[in-house]
Parts: C-alpha cells; sequence; structure tokens
C-alpha cells in the first residue's frame, strides 16, 4: 500500500510539473525543443523557463499537427509557462495554447 501511495504521489508530482502545448507547427527537420523555447520566449519574455523534456504526443498523420508535451524542472516554472500563455495573442504564436497536462 505504501508503494502505490508513493508512486500516485510521484506520478501526481511529474504531472504538475508538465504542460501541453497545441497548434505548433510541425516540420519534417524540426528541432522541437528550439520550437519550444521560441513560443516561451515570446510569451514569457521577463523570465527564463528551463525545459527539462519536450516531445511530440501521438502517431504522425498528415493534415494534423500533434501537440508537444514539456516537462520543466519544478512545478512553479509549470504554473509560469501557464500563466504567460495568454500573451501569445497578437503574437506569431496566436493560435498556439499551453494547457496543463
Amino acid at each position: 500500500q505504501v508503494k502505490a501511495a508513493v508512486k500516485s504521489a510521484v506520478k501526481d508530482d511529474d504531472r504538475r510539473r508538465a504542460v501541453m502545448v497545441f497548434g505548433l507547427e510541425e516540420s519534417a527537420s524540426e528541432v522541437v525543443q528550439d520550437k519550444l523555447k521560441d513560443v516561451l520566449r515570446v510569451s514569457c519574455s521577463t523570465a527564463r523557463l528551463l525545459v527539462k523534456d519536450c516531445h511530440r504526443v501521438g502517431a504522425v498523420r498528415t493534415g494534423f499537427v500533434r501537440p508537444v508535451k514539456a516537462t520543466f524542472h519544478s512545478n512553479e516554472t509549470a504554473a509560469l509557462a501557464l500563466k504567460c500563455g495568454k500573451n501569445l495573442r497578437g503574437t506569431r504564436y496566436s493560435k498556439v495554447y499551453i494547457s496543463p497536462d
């Protein structure tokens, strides 16, 4: 029972440190981390948000853009990324949305 409780707590903590980014254009020769860094730089220019890991989620399908799952080092950084997501309106990333995982 203790092991199950610890696993559940760790999983919840991992999910608090992750966000999903929808609408980020996809190309065959892309570097997802660079695109994500640019989105975060545009949205939250005053803070430097360090991404621990990021990758596209789902199978490749023509005509669809797969979301990006980004994991940060802390849940405070993820919360700041979510808060700054509203600043993408009116920029070249106006169709990009950041939501909690």
